[in-house]
């Protein structure tokens, strides 16, 4: 499982690990990864002009990656949308297409087909014979879903019943780092196949036609998905908000220098963490005073 709020570009990330396994190229880690077949699915994003160039720009082998949107109805004649129950369909596929090694499911709750997904037992239920499948068949199936609004542990946090995170390997949080917008952290949640070691952090670079793609971080993180939590905690946030009334005080009036503003900010108790998010919050314009002054900050 692979769990991130909303908007971190959770796809992106397993377009560029679709194309790991289509190359056969090494995992950032310098790990083998072994060279085989992608199946997606995906119910938030258009194959043709949102999935496919995200495989483009990670450098994916794209005849090795299929698409799975819809399955055979021989009752009814014609086709209907996939769900997870639908595990035959996934086998019969595997059966045509041996080299099949990972099988992504995005999100996972748009497949439950009617199983409610806060229900133990019936999550259980529509996981297990998936489960089965990827004991056989030797594959990877990551499933992709987004965190709930709780305060609690990372292996409370992801939505729906805790059944998912119980069938589950492996779970990893995905997440926004506080050094930059664009980089994100994955760091294990649970993991039964290995120790628990440290996260890996990457970047969200863009083409030159504006697609997003994923720059490894060679650095470890050693944060973990606990305390990246918590940094978000209502404490952090209260903090934020008084920063951003103070903030927009400072800058009613006129445009001030940043080094001004930041040497304020440190006056008054706020961490350059803390102002740089009142600050983006808040909109705030940089503009270059001139070639040999600083920046300005204004409304």
């Amino acid at each position: 499982m692979i769990v991130g709020d909303p908007g971190l570009s959770k796809s992106t990330l397993t377009a560029c690990m679709a194309a790991h396994v289509s190359c056969g190229r090494s995992w950032p880690d310098q790990s083998y990864c072994p060279a085989g077949e992608v199946l997606l699915v995906n119910a938030e994003d258009d194959p043709a002009d949102t999935t496919r160039p995200r495989l483009d720009a990670a450098g994916a082998a794209v005849e090795r990656i299929h698409f799975l949107e819809a399955v055979s109805d021989v009752q009814r004649g014609g086709t209907r949308s996939f769900n997870l129950g639908d595990v035959e369909a996934v086998d019969d596929f595997i059966d045509r297409h041996p080299d099949v090694r990972v099988v992504v499911i995005d999100p996972i709750s748009a497949y439950l087909a009617g199983v409610d997904s806060h229900k133990n037992a019936d999550v259980r239920g529509v996981l297990a014979p998936m489960s089965a499948l990827a004991a056989k068949r030797g594959v990877a199936v990551i499933g992709v879903s987004h965190l709930n609004k709780g305060q609690t542990a990372a292996i409370y946090r992801s939505s729906g019943s805790l059944a998912f995170v119980a069938a589950a390997r492996s779970v990893y949080l995905l997440a926004k780092s506080d050094d930059a917008p664009e980089r994100r952290l994955l760091l294990p949640i649970k993991n039964n196949l290995g120790p628990d070691t440290h996260g890996i952090g990457y970047s969200l670079r863009t083409t030159e036609e504006n697609v997003p793609y994923v720059e490894w971080s060679s650095d470890p993180v050693q944060q973990t998905a606990d305390e990246i939590l918590r940094s978000g905690s209502d404490e952090q946030r209260t903090a934020t908000e008084d920063c951003m009334e103070w903030l927009g005080i400072v800058l009613s009036s006129a445009g001030v220098k940043a080094s001004d503003v930041m040497r304020a900010a440190e006056e008054h108790g706020f961490t350059p963490k803390t102002l740089r998010r009142a600050r983006e919050k808040l909109g705030v314009r940089t503009d270059k005073a001139g070639v040999r002054d600083g920046w300005i900050w204004s409304l």
